[in-house]
């Protein structure tokens, strides 16, 4: 509450300061005008009573009163135009408190549904983790994002390492709040920089490289010999050198121009990175500060990212000057301006060609994890996991309080959870509608938090390291050939598979209904038989099951636990607590829920 409270007073604030900048603007527009029309009763009556003193009276102060109106309005609107920004950033934040999905910027997602976890856990999606964090500025930093959450590193210090960044860029609003405000445009499209590394990399001036000396050696050619000519010194023969002088220049146009216009269509991104670069390399960093690693690639002081893009966009200024065919003509005709300036801009490209790559990566690692840390800062109730190594002498999971991420808080239920020792296998029992599914999810999403080294949605999260695979979310494939049942028997064979790797980390399954694909009878045999094969392995996990049979398998499988969600009947309506206990199910509900409906119950 105390962070919505924030974000509606910034809302407010700068909403109401905008109203008083559009007043301002509007009465500026009016007295501009007003100049204007000042300026010509003015000419007026200097032309009436011929007076040039009178006339450039006019002239000039129209000039210098209307030029200041014309940069304080300018300023005014640029004012304007960074408050709407702000108002979309916190509005954004908002949202995000708030899942609001519709107010969220939407997320392409072209991912096929045979992710081990990501496609039931709701990494990705319309309604997914990925959309809820992600803010980043370049498409190269939210694809980094996204492979912390569907491909994590499992490495305990590697991720202990992110949490202290991402601790350390939490401390720092105004940071996260102006990487979005230099890169955010209407429409929320994130900046393309393989355009950028593609142009500096691949696109060649194909020019021969003499052309540029013997153009300059004709154009002072031309001076000279013109000069020549118009002292009477010598016949006018510059005619000849300045035709050669055309007909070389006009060789390399068509590859001049293809080379420019690249150049200008990167102008604005290059804009956007020279600003985020410029205020990067001069944000404070500490010393003993977790970012200092990442920052310090772009921070140097004899290589600074910001001063090769500033040249670069000089030169890209420049060939802006010559866009206009008038302008083109009059740059070219006594100095090879074109080759000049392609010269130039290639000698800057080839520059940072050489040292892009480093100040990229350190950017995309500050804007990916800025998006961490506004998902931090956003939910301050939130923890940071522990992390277990090989070393710990306690390897099990315990999680305290734990909720879903992705549920409102309003709305959410918070559990507590244990796994004690190795190869536990927990079957969950309980009524239809009563818990189960969102429990597994609430694990599995809280597991793929903590190895991003995101802040989880639990009180207190401890656990190892485990390998994430997942059944839960069976979708028919028609297009494969493939049955409800068949995709579910493909999914629940790979996760026995990766158990039965000897690999150095244990997989975590979390199965949701096994074999709800198929008859009672067959269910329940094939539950049996999968269960205890698992218990042979390296495997922990959790499975949530309506066949009540299956809990009978504690007697014959010591490291099975069994917990249960329960239900109670209210004014003739179902009620669910949704509060996870020990212990098997000592109720079902759907003969309960048929005959609330007026469904027949009995045959």
């Amino acid at each position: 509450m105390t962070r919505k409270i924030q974000l509606q007073r910034q809302i407010t604030r700068l909403s109401l300061k905008n109203a008083r900048l559009e007043q301002i603007s509007s009465h500026l527009s009016w007295a501009r005008l007003f100049i204007i029309l000042f300026s010509f009763v003015l000419a007026g009556v200097a032309i009436f009573l011929r007076s040039n003193t009178l006339a450039g009276l006019a002239i000039g102060s129209t000039v210098f009163i209307f030029g200041g109106f014309t940069f304080y309005h300018s300023r005014i609107k640029k004012s304007i135009e960074k408050h709407s920004k702000l108002i979309s950033i916190y509005t954004l934040h908002l949202n995000r408190l708030d899942l609001n999905w519709s107010g969220l910027p939407h997320i392409p997602n072209n991912k096929k549904n045979d992710h081990p976890f990501g496609f039931d856990l709701d990494i990705y999606g319309e309604f997914s983790l990925q959309r809820l964090i992600d803010q980043c500025t370049t498409r190269t930093s939210a694809e980094r994002l996204e492979n912390w959450l569907l491909n994590p590193d499992l490495n305990a210090e590697k991720i202990q390492q992110r949490q202290n960044q991402i601790r350390a860029l939490k401390k720092h609003t105004l940071l996260r709040n102006k990487l979005l405000l230099l890169n955010l445009n209407p429409t929320f499209e994130k900046t393309d920089t393989t355009r950028l590394i593609h142009w500096l990399k691949e696109d060649t001036l194909k020019i021969s490289p003499w052309k540029l000396p013997v153009l300059i050696v004709l154009g002072l050619l031309n001076l000279l010999l013109y000069s020549l000519d118009q002292s009477g010194i010598i016949a006018p023969i510059w005619h000849y050198s300045l035709a050669a002088y055309v007909i070389i220049h006009l060789s390399g146009q068509s590859a001049l121009g293809t080379f420019f216009e690249n150049a200008i269509d990167l102008a604005e991104d290059l804009r956007k990175i020279f600003k985020t670069f410029r205020y990067l390399e001069n944000f404070k960093v500490s010393q003993e500060s977790a970012l200092k690693t990442v920052f310090s690639p772009i921070q140097k002081k004899d290589q600074k990212p910001s001063q090769g893009f500033k040249k670069l966009n000089r030169s890209i200024a420049l060939i802006g000057l010559r866009m206009n065919p008038a302008m083109a003509v009059l740059l070219n005709i006594i100095f090879p301006w074109d080759y000049i300036v392609a010269m130039q801009l290639k000698r800057r490209t080839a520059y940072l060609n050489n040292a892009i790559a480093v100040w990229l990566e350190s950017w995309f690692h500050i804007d990916a994890l800025s998006s961490m840390a506004q998902f931090a800062w956003l939910y301050p109730h939130y923890t940071f996991a522990e992390i277990q190594s090989e070393t710990t002498p306690a390897n099990l999971l315990c999680v305290r309080e734990a909720g879903h991420p992705l549920i409102h808080p309003a709305a959410r239920i918070n559990n507590d959870f244990t796994i004690a020792q190795n190869n536990q296998i927990n079957i969950i029992t309980g009524s239809n509608m009563s818990g189960k599914s969102t429990f597994l999810r609430t694990i599995g999403i809280n597991l793929v938090l903590a190895y991003s080294g995101a802040p989880v949605c639990a009180a207190h999260f401890s656990c190892p390291l485990y390998k994430i695979y997942s059944c839960i979310r069976i979708n028919d494939s028609l297009s494969e050939g493939l049955s409800y049942f068949y995709a579910e028997v493909k999914r629940l064979k790979e996760i026995l598979v990766n158990v039965e790797n000897k690999s150095d980390l244990s997989v975590l399954f979390l199965i949701d209904e096994i074999f709800k694909g198929t008859n009672n009878k067959e269910r329940l045999a094939g539950s049996l038989a999968y269960i205890r094969e698992l218990s042979s392995q390296k495997g922990i996990g959790i499975i949530s099951t309506h066949d009540l049979e299956l809990v009978n398998l504690e007697k014959d499988i010591p490291q099975l636990k069994n917990w249960h969600f329960r239900e109670e009947i209210i004014n003739g309506k179902m009620s669910f607590d949704y509060l996870l206990r020990t212990g098997p199910s000592p109720t079902t509900n759907a003969l309960k829920i048929m005959e609330l409906e007026g469904l027949p119950v009995k045959s």
